[in-house]
């Protein structure tokens, strides 16, 4: 077969992992919007709704066990893990927002100590105030993440950065941000409410059914990730529409499941498996500091090399079915010159 007939090859995954962390070297300012974002939830004053959600577990976890030994386990398990949680909640933390925003480690650290001793502490008692405040720092996390994103798409895709182009597409990507939050927040809903009932319904049986149902809960969350991993990307490199993205995110993902589905497992392991490093260090040392500088450095790296593995993939796809309208024709040929 010559050149021209052979099938064009699709991108090399640490080839483009390679490239993204080699755009962020040459632009390591960006690490900043992780850095900066992890030192104000560590540092600034810790928003809290310790009071609120006491009175909630107090509530929640009052109802009668029907005398079963294995439910009250797993009700005692569930009181004591979301009254830790009470106490470390920053609503501060709601600036990581979702799917486009700037990553975090402190977000789900959720430190309660600094090296210059404990921070100060701001409790919010109305729940009303509670969700304002929650609200406000998810649009403001959603604004600098957009932000964030674009500036890492060019530093990736064009190896410069033009914050007069990003600050002018703001308004924008911010919209079209928005209604990709709106449908990630639709679809989870949905598999979150079909998997509370299935838990909740397992768990008055059985605490070994209700861990099965949890795994399949898991399962479908995972599911569900992998076609919308990409959801994002087309917002900022191809000018798409929110949902002519999540179309196009789904569409690659199941065109090249093999090849694609090990880029975003192996960005999980980097990211998540360095995590596991990063959290080791208390939140009273200073050895957090090198956490939250490293962990800046991996995210963004990570970031930068998923935008680049998106354009190839995507420009992979488009020489593919070039490729093979080329082929067919020639397929015809060859066939009827056997006939």
């Amino acid at each position: 077969m010559s050149k021209e007939n052979r099938m064009p090859e699709p991108p090399k995954t640490l080839k483009s992992i390679r490239i993204g962390f080699d755009a962020i070297t040459q632009h390591i300012g960006l690490i900043l919007f992780p850095l900066v974002l992890d030192l104000i939830i560590w540092f600034a004053p810790h928003m809290r709704i310790k009071g609120l959600m006491e009175g909630l577990i107090k509530g929640f976890f009052s109802f009668p066990t029907l005398d079963n030994p294995e439910l009250e386990e797993l009700v005692t398990a569930s009181r004591e893990m979301w009254t830790v949680f009470a106490e470390r909640l920053n609503l501060v933390a709601a600036l990581r927002s979702f799917p486009v925003g700037i990553f975090s480690l402190l977000s789900s650290v959720l430190p309660i100590s600094t090296p210059l001793g404990e921070p100060m502490f701001v409790e919010v008692e109305s729940p009303g105030n509670a969700f304002l405040f929650v609200l406000s720092f998810l649009l403001v996390g959603m604004v600098l993440g957009v932000i964030y994103y674009a500036a890492v798409c060019q530093a990736a895709l064009y190896d410069r950065v033009r914050w007069r182009e990003v600050i002018a597409r703001g308004p924008w990507l911010i919209k079209h941000t928005v209604l990709l939050s709106l449908i990630w927040l639709g679809l989870f809903f949905a598999v979150s409410l079909l998997g509370g009932c299935l838990i909740t319904g397992a768990a008055l049986v059985n605490t070994l059914l209700a861990q099965g149902a949890l795994l399949i809960f898991s399962f479908l969350y995972l599911w569900m990730m992998f076609p919308l991993f990409f959801s994002p990307h087309g917002i900022f490199t191809g000018k798409k529409r929110a949902w002519r993205s999540v179309y196009e995110s789904i569409r690659m993902t199941g065109l090249s499941f093999l090849q694609t589905g090990f880029f975003i497992i192996l960005a999980i392991l980097i990211t998540q498996g360095l995590d596991v490093v990063w959290q080791v260090a208390p939140g009273d040392s200073w050895l957090m500091l090198i956490s939250v500088t490293g962990h800046a450095f991996v995210t963004t790296g990570v970031l930068a090399a998923s935008f680049v593995y998106y354009q190839d993939m995507s420009r992979w796809l488009k020489e593919i079915i070039v490729w093979k309208e080329k082929e067919m024709p020639l397929g015809k040929g060859e066939q009827g010159n056997q006939t």
